[in-house]
């Protein structure tokens, strides 16, 4: 299991428990140089993801180092993937990336031609790998089973959001990187579970046997968070969304920390949890 930094607080206020919101663009060359000195050389990043791409395309070259990039085709444009690649490329700075993705699967169901283009944009050069970000298993079912050309997928799960597990050996067998996305429902996992609103009532004794757990293990619940994934899935990628350079320390720490953590996925299934107003944090009451 391999870590991605994920970059969409480069370009937008993003989790329920990020309390610094938009990382300043002044900050951002010294946190992917950290990054990188710690063995992190794969961004995801997104035309949707606010200024982001411009901020990695100013960045990265400050840094001197070379970085994997992954972008996604947004769903909100009459543009076909083929040209709209390009505005990325522009924006990153860049003559390819490693991946590109469908951001929302719904836009490739509505226009299964897009996906020509996707095969297009691969042959051309401009990127190594092409791919979807899911939300649901039954997307990833029907690339699977009507053979949709795919080399990357990106899935949520967590602790919580087991949904996709099920799927993770098919996905292997025919080659699919697997990158696992929300890992900390957005910041859910850190917060005191009595400081949660009525909404999560659900799962608020979960958070507290799970903060019981990680105290029994000798680490912090976002190590215990990433034990879950690693005992899951042994090869893949994390994304992990930052918002300040301590933070990337922290979670560079945590992941340095799994090797003393001796807990199998078995462990973990009984905090799976069904309920979509629960796990899908589009659904959370605003």
């Amino acid at each position: 299991m391999n870590l991605c930094l994920g970059t969409a607080q480069f370009g937008l206020d993003y989790g329920i428990n990020n309390l610094h919101g938009k990382i300043h663009r002044d900050k951002i060359p010294e946190l992917l140089n950290y990054a990188h000195d710690n063995g992190i050389t794969m961004l995801d990043t997104a035309s949707a993801y606010g200024e982001s791409e411009s901020v990695l395309g100013e960045s990265i070259p400050k840094t001197g180092k070379s970085f994997n990039i992954l972008t996604k085709f947004p769903a909100n444009t009459d543009i076909r993937p083929f040209q709209y690649i390009g505005t990325s490329l522009d924006l990153l700075k860049t003559e390819k990336v490693y991946g590109y993705l469908f951001h929302n699967y719904s836009n490739f169901k509505e226009h299964p031609e897009y996906i020509e283009d996707f095969v297009k944009i691969k042959q051309s050069g401009k990127c190594e790998k092409i791919g979807f970000s899911l939300y649901y298993p039954p997307e990833a079912e029907y690339i699977l089973e009507n053979n949709i050309p795919c080399d990357i997928v990106q899935i949520p799960y967590n602790i919580f959001d087991q949904r996709f597990f099920y799927l993770f050996e098919e996905l292997q067998k025919k080659k699919i990187d697997i990158y696992i996305r929300s890992v900390f429902l957005q910041g859910l996992f850190f917060i005191e579970p009595d400081r949660l609103d009525a909404h999560f009532d659900s799962i608020r004794e979960s958070l507290k046997e799970l903060n019981e757990l990680a105290k029994d293990n000798s680490v912090n619940i976002a190590a215990l968070c990433l034990s879950f994934i690693k005992a899951s899935l042994s090869k893949g990628y994390v994304v992990l969304g930052i918002d300040s350079l301590s933070n990337l320390k922290e979670n560079i720490a945590n992941y340095n920390l799994l090797k003393k953590i001796n807990i199998s996925d078995q462990d973990f299934h009984k905090y799976a949890v069904i309920d979509e107003n629960i796990i899908l944090p589009f659904n959370w009451k605003k």
